[in-house]
């Protein structure tokens, strides 16, 4: 299963890239197949980011929704996304998933 990894990154040290790796690291021990945005290099603009994103993650089976991801406009455009496509929703912990969880 290929699952893509949302959350926040535009404001976070280092764009949150840690948290996305361990996210990553988690699925791959579980078998999935992480789809991690973190990755791309710098330099492009945010346009660009978000095209590429989206563009991965309608290649995803799910998504996997890191906390605080509510907070990003981005995310929730990845959310948005992913319940028209139908996807598999993943959360990292919990709490995250009953605060603001997507109504799928």
């Amino acid at each position: 299963m290929r699952i893509y990894i949302a959350g926040p990154m535009t404001g976070k040290p280092d764009f949150n890239r840690t948290a996305f790796s361990l996210a990553a690291v988690r699925l791959s021990a579980q078998g999935a197949i992480p789809l991690n945005p973190a990755m791309l290099p710098d330099g492009l603009s945010e346009a660009d980011y978000m095209r590429i994103g989206l563009t991965m993650l309608q290649c995803a089976d799910g998504i996997y929704l890191l906390d605080g991801w509510q907070d990003s406009a981005g995310a929730c455009a990845e959310v948005a996304l992913a319940k028209k496509l139908g996807l598999a929703f993943r959360f990292q912990t919990a709490p995250a998933a009953m605060k603001g969880r997507p109504d799928v």
